[in-house]
This record gives structure tokens, C-alpha cells and sequence, in this order.
């Protein structure tokens, strides 16, 4: 049968799911998105997080869940889609996509949805549900009004006002996800988070826990954003054992100001805590970066190689 819930949701049915997932294509708990504290209802003050199944009374057979910002109903990301390899052919997953999308899309808010996936078979159903790829990446938009996933940006990021510098929390969840896929390059660098050029290019509800692993390897996330939750830089900083912080982030195109405001304000976060050296790796290719860093009195030690490419040691005076 049919089932749909609301997060939180009963530790049974947790287990159940996890049973599903850890035994029908995911290799470990780390490549689960949505994680246990999160069915549990965690981030429920923030997040609205729904769970699709396919099940019988000592089982679930089949998955799908969706995850959106309660204070941005524009945008949902869809996630942890996986069917019992014994029910496989049965159209159990296309199914449920397809009610997460309507539900989803019942909402008069909503404009899209996200996911990720490597799957060719996968992506043919998503296709087939009106999931479009987004150009050069492995992650898939689909509109509720049939907007091109540029057009869906170009709206989304029409209106900037009232930008402001939060820190990094689960209410930017789903935000972050158009945020990195509006303007995919090999020069989108944030080295503490392990995006480096268009290594980001398969990730979707993935991408949030990026950044939200920094806290428990002493660092903190900071980010640009407006009264939506919409983001437009971000930035990241992690410690070593030594006291030395190592400070990083991205930005929107033309929003170079902000986002060298953002730095400025984690660079005075630091010197509160008394910070031994703030230092940055900068790709050398992007010289504009490389100047806001300079501009903010940082200046460049020695040249390293992370992945095969150039970069410069840049350090705070």
C-alpha cells in the first residue's frame, strides 16, 4: 500500500527505511541525505519534510522523500529514491516521484523541484515525470510552469534587496542548491567544504551537508542572503590543531561586494577568538578573487597544488 507522512515520523519506520536503503544501494549511512535526527523532526521549525512509500506491514518496499524551506515554499528538493530490488519493475519509484511532484506542486508557492542523479535508467523515468537535466551537471530541474531552468534563475534571482550575512543553518537546506547550480564553473572553489571547479556538478540534497559537516571539524559556515533565504555568497572557515584558520567561499556574479563583506566579518569573527594565522587557498586562475582577498590585507605566501591545480597560499598580515 500507498503511504504518505509528515516528518517526524516513528522510529519503526525509520528503521524500516534504513533497512531499504542500506540494503538496496547505498553503500553506508554517510551516503544518506536525510539522516536519522531529520526523520525525527530536527529541523521541523524550518524544513518541511515529506516521506513517500511503498510498503506492507513489516516492510517498506519502495521510497522517495522531498525536503523544502518553510520560509521558501518556491523550491523543494526530492531525494532517497530507492525500491527493494525484489520490487524493481513494478513502476513502484515513478510512482511515488510523481505524487511527491503533484503534492509538492499543489502548494501555490511552488515553482520546482530538485535531484541528483548518475542512474541513465533513473533519469530516463525523471524525464519521463518532466524532470529536465541542468546543462553540465548531474542534477535535474523540473517546473511547474515548464520554465527553462534559466528562466526559473533568472526569476528566482530578480529581486536582491535587503541582503544580509547569516550564519550557516538548516533553513538553507534546499536554498543552497540553486544557489551553486545558477552559475556552474571551474572557478566555483570552496576548499573546506570539498568543492573545487564543477566537482559539485551531481550533488542536490547532498550539497547542504557539505557545509554543515564544518561544525564538527571546527569550522562554521556564513552566507549572503535576503529575507527569503535566497543566497547569493557564502563563505567557510576551518581550524587545525595548530589555531590556524583557513578561510574560503563563493559568490554570485556581481555580488563580489557583498561577498567581500562576508569575508571581512569572518575575519573579525576570528580575531575575537584569537586566531594564530587566517590564511586562504585561492585558485590562480581567478584573479578577482585573488584581488578581494588582497584588498582585505592578505598576501600571497607560495604556490600549492590541490587536484592537479594551481593555487596560491594567501596569508592575513
Amino acid at each position: 500500500m500507498k503511504k504518505t507522512y509528515t516528518i517526524p515520523i516513528e522510529e519503526k519506520t525509520i528503521s524500516q527505511l534504513y533497512n531499504l536503503w542500506l540494503n538496496n544501494g547505498y553503500d553506508s549511512k554517510d551516503d544518506i541525505d536525510i539522516k536519522e535526527i531529520h526523520m525525527s523532526g530536527i529541523e521541523k521549525a524550518v524544513s518541511e519534510i515529506k516521506l513517500y512509500t511503498y510498503e506492507d506491514e513489516n516492510s517498506i518496499n519502495s521510497s522517495c522523500i522531498t525536503v523544502y524551506d518553510k520560509k521558501l515554499k518556491k523550491i523543494a528538493g526530492l531525494g532517497e529514491v530507492c525500491t527493494k530490488s525484489d520490487s524493481r519493475g513494478k513502476g513502484f519509484a515513478k510512482d511515488l516521484c510523481r505524487i511527491a511532484k503533484e503534492d509538492f506542486f499543489s502548494n501555490s508557492e511552488s515553482e520546482g523541484i530538485f535531484l541528483g542523479t548518475v542512474n541513465p535508467l533513473a533519469q530516463k523515468i525523471y524525464e519521463n515525470l518532466g524532470w529536465v537535466q541542468i546543462p553540465n551537471s548531474k542534477v535535474m530541474f523540473n517546473s511547474k510552469r515548464n520554465l527553462t531552468f534559466e528562466e526559473f534563475i533568472h526569476n528566482y534571482y530578480g529581486n536582491s534587496k535587503s541582503l544580509e550575512i547569516n550564519e550557516g543553518s538548516p533553513k538553507y537546506r534546499i536554498p543552497i542548491i540553486p544557489y551553486f547550480f545558477s552559475e556552474i564553473s571551474s572557478m566555483k572553489v570552496d576548499i573546506n567544504v570539498g568543492i573545487i571547479g564543477n566537482n559539485y556538478s551531481s550533488m542536490c540534497l547532498s550539497t547542504y551537508n557539505k557545509f554543515d559537516k564544518l561544525s564538527s571539524e571546527a569550522g562554521d559556515w556564513f552566507v549572503v542572503s535576503d529575507h527569503e533565504n535566497k543566497i547569493y555568497a557564502t563563505s567557510s572557515y576551518i581550524c587545525d590543531n595548530n589555531r590556524n584558520f583557513r578561510i574560503d567561499g563563493t559568490y554570485k556574479e556581481n555580488f563580489k561586494n557583498e561577498f567581500k563583506k562576508l569575508i571581512s566579518y569572518n575575519i573579525h569573527k576570528l580575531n575575537e577568538i584569537n586566531s594564530k594565522i587566517i590564511y586562504s587557498h585561492i585558485l590562480d586562475e581567478d584573479k578577482e578573487k585573488i584581488e578581494i582577498f588582497n584588498q582585505l590585507g592578505f598576501k600571497k605566501k607560495k604556490n600549492i597544488k590541490i587536484q592537479e591545480r594551481a593555487f596560491s597560499e594567501l596569508i592575513l598580515e
